[in-house]
C-alpha cells in the first residue's frame, strides 16, 4: 500500500468519526436541556423510558403545584382584599379556573377540595336558593376529594366538610350535622394540631354552640399559629377574623 496515499485516507476517516462524535454531543446537550427531569430520574439500574416516564409525571406534578399555589393566592386576595361589588365575579372567573384544573387532574384530591371551597365562597357572595344548591354541589365535591385522599391538601377537605356540617341548615332542607361537623374538625387538628385553619374552625364552631371556654382555647391556638411564608395573605385575613371571634368568646365567657 502506498503510505502516501495511506495516510491521507485515514485522516479522512478520523475527520468523519470526529464529526459524528461532535453531532452526537450536541444532541445530547440539546437533550439534556429540553428534558433535565428525564436524565435526572437516571441511576443505577433504571431503564431510560422509566427515567422519561417519571420524569413527565415530575414535571405534570410541578405544572400542578404551581397552578394550585395561585388559584390559593388568587382566592385569598378575593376573599381578604376585593371589594364587595367585586367577589361575586372575581369567584366566578377563580372557579372556573379551579375547575380545569380539577378536569386536568382528576386524581388530585386538592385540586377538587379546592373547587369545592371556591364554589362555597362564590354560593355565599349569590345569595338565595340557587347557593343552597350550589352549596350541596360543593359538599358533593368535597365527599369525592374525600374518597380520593382524605388528608390531601394540609387537611384541607376535613375543615371544609367540617365546615359545611355546621354551618349548613339540617334535614329536611339541607345536610348539616353538629356531630359529623365536630368529627371532621377533630379529624382536622388531629393532623394538624397547632394549624391555623384547623383551630380557628373548631373555635367558630364552639363559639356558634355557645361553648365558650372552649372555643377560647382554639382561638387562642389560631392565633398563635406559626406563619406560612406562602401564605401571608391567606394567615392575616384568617388571624383578623380569629381576634373578632375570640374577642366575642371572651366576652360570654367572662
Amino acid at each position: 500500500m502506498n503510505a502516501n496515499k495511506w495516510i491521507p485516507d485515514r485522516g479522512i476517516r478520523l475527520l468523519a468519526l470526529m464529526k459524528r462524535f461532535l453531532l452526537f454531543l450536541i444532541g445530547l446537550s440539546a437533550t439534556l436541556l429540553v428534558m433535565p427531569y428525564a436524565w435526572a430520574g437516571v441511576h443505577a439500574g433504571q431503564p431510560a423510558g422509566e427515567a422519561h416516564v417519571n420524569a413527565i409525571h415530575t414535571a405534570q406534578q410541578g405544572n400542578y403545584h404551581t397552578e394550585l399555589l395561585a388559584i390559593q393566592h388568587s382566592w385569598a386576595h378575593i376573599k381578604y382584599h376585593a371589594p364587595k361589588a367585586e367577589r361575586r365575579h372575581a369567584f366566578a372567573a377563580l372557579l372556573e379556573k379551579s375547575k380545569a384544573l380539577s378536569s386536568q387532574y382528576p386524581e388530585q384530591a386538592g385540586a377538587m377540595a379546592w373547587s369545592a371551597v371556591i364554589l362555597y365562597n362564590y354560593a355565599g357572595e349569590v345569595g338565595g336558593i340557587k347557593a343552597l344548591g350550589m352549596v350541596k354541589h360543593a359538599h358533593r365535591i368535597l365527599l369525592r376529594a374525600e374518597a380520593i385522599n382524605p388528608t390531601a391538601a394540609n387537611g384541607l377537605i376535613y375543615t371544609a366538610l367540617g365546615l359545611l356540617y355546621y354551618r349548613v341548615p339540617g334535614w329536611p332542607i339541607a345536610f348539616g350535622d353538629d356531630a359529623r361537623a365536630e368529627r371532621y374538625l377533630r379529624k382536622a387538628l388531629a393532623l394538624h394540631p397547632d394549624g391555623l385553619d384547623a383551630n380557628y374552625f373548631m373555635g367558630d364552631y364552639l363559639l356558634r354552640k355557645k361553648r365558650y371556654r372552649q372555643a377560647v382555647k382554639y382561638l387562642r391556638r389560631a392565633m398563635q399559629a406559626p406563619p406560612r411564608s406562602l401564605f401571608s395573605v391567606a394567615d392575616a385575613g384568617r388571624k383578623a377574623d380569629a381576634k373578632d371571634l375570640l374577642q366575642q368568646a371572651e366576652k360570654h365567657d367572662s
